[in-house]
């Protein structure tokens, strides 16, 4: 009998939908060791694929009407003429964006009945719905002829969120998505996307994800915000991002420019900076100077991007003087989400147990843990 998180599963019931041929595609979601909101300043990031996935079975409908079920939620989008303008149903946009990308490039996806299934926590920065956009990208390239790269396909599901759904994210999360490989980390440099593929061996360690189960509604409003005023910080020191900003251009440009575009400069240039380091303390298994990065890192999400929040704030603090903690930070967008914590696997129970007792107490609900493994990219099952 088939689990519930299980390929066979969603298979299961598309049949029972659909009683028809199909094919099952998954994509997963994605951790950021460190390197946060700096894609869209075309810098470099260093994620990794998780062993979380969103499942999506496809058949082609026979018909001209696209159906398409999201099981977890037990809702259903129908179709016929494809929207022009993003729907008031948030899950299905994700998936007519992708639609549009393959129609701006001259490419019309038949009619096709799909079913959603995810095992990615929606909502705690694992990049849920860009794992949705891959699935469905790599879903569409194979029912088309396989007409485009993985590259490409990457840029169609970053095009889908930015131009349909409207959130102006860089393409960390699409990328990760469908480039992902078990026990590595991608080190993509945004401006250009070449990347490297990252040994990941943890030996005892692992990478413990703390779910604050909230998230504020500044999120997307607050994101695009960032992401304009990052670009008139880089206008005033006339480089095309902030990729190119070098701490000495930055200094010496600190009493003209707006304070509030220097300190979103500041952080950007410094994360860059954390992120090499980070990769060389890995490489040679530096664990206390990797923990050092993260927990700069998140001294800078806080107060120089102020993309974070008191729960993800009191969740990083929490851990910070445990023996078995070598870093923690904020992870994704930030105003809510995850914390990634760098930990030795043998504190994980106690440390679980003592920051969920505390964390109830502070803000009356008790955090999910993930015990984050790494996963392969975007793929056909």
């Amino acid at each position: 009998m088939s689990t519930r998180d299980s390929p066979q599963w969603i298979s299961a019931h598309f049949q029972e939908a659909f009683n028809a041929f199909h094919q099952l595609f998954r994509a997963p979601g994605r951790i950021n060791l460190i390197g946060e909101h700096t894609d869209y300043n075309q810098g470099w990031v260093l994620p990794a694929g998780i062993d979380k996935y969103c499942y999506l079975a496809i058949g082609l409908s026979g018909s001209a009407t696209n159906t398409i079920i999201a099981k977890d939620l037990d809702e259903q989008f129908e179709f016929t003429d494809l929207p022009e303008k993003k729907t008031g149903v948030q899950w299905a946009n994700y998936i007519l964006g992708v639609v549009h990308a393959f129609r701006k490039r001259g490419v019309v996806v038949p009619a096709f009945n799909a079913i959603i299934h995810s095992t990615i926590p929606v909502g705690a920065g694992m990049s849920s719905s860009a794992a949705l956009e891959s699935a469905a990208a790599i879903a569409f390239n194979t029912l088309t002829g396989n007409l485009f790269s993985t590259m490409e396909l990457t840029l169609i599901a970053q095009e889908a969120e930015n131009h349909f759904v409207g959130l102006q994210c860089g393409i960390m999360d699409m990328f990760a998505s469908l480039h992902a490989k078990k026990d590595h980390a991608i080190k993509l440099d945004c401006s250009n996307l070449s990347f490297e593929q990252v040994p990941l061996e943890l030996a005892n360690n692992r990478i413990l994800l703390f779910d604050t189960c909230i998230k504020h509604d500044l999120a997307s409003s607050e994101y695009n915000k960032r992401r304009a005023e990052c670009e008139a910080a880089a206008a005033f020191m006339q480089v095309a991002s902030l990729r190119d900003v070098t701490p000495a251009l930055l200094r010496a440009h600190q009493n003209t420019m707006d304070p509030l575009h220097y300190k979103r400069a500041k952080h950007v240039v410094e994360e860059n900076q954390r992120l090499h380091a980070f990769s060389e303390a890995i490489a040679v298994a530096d664990w206390s100077s990797a923990g050092k990065l993260m927990k700069g890192s998140h001294a800078g999400l806080r107060d120089d991007y102020a993309v974070s929040c008191s729960e993800l704030d009191w969740l990083v603090e929490a851990v910070a003087g445990a023996d078995s903690v070598w870093g923690a930070r904020m992870m994704g967008g930030g105003f809510g989400g995850c914390t990634i914590n760098l930990v030795q696997e043998e504190g994980i129970e106690a440390l679980a147990e003592q920051v969920g007792d505390g964390y109830e107490a502070a803000f009356g609900v008790r955090p999910k843990y993930y015990i984050a493994h790494t996963g392969d990219g975007a793929a056909e099952i």
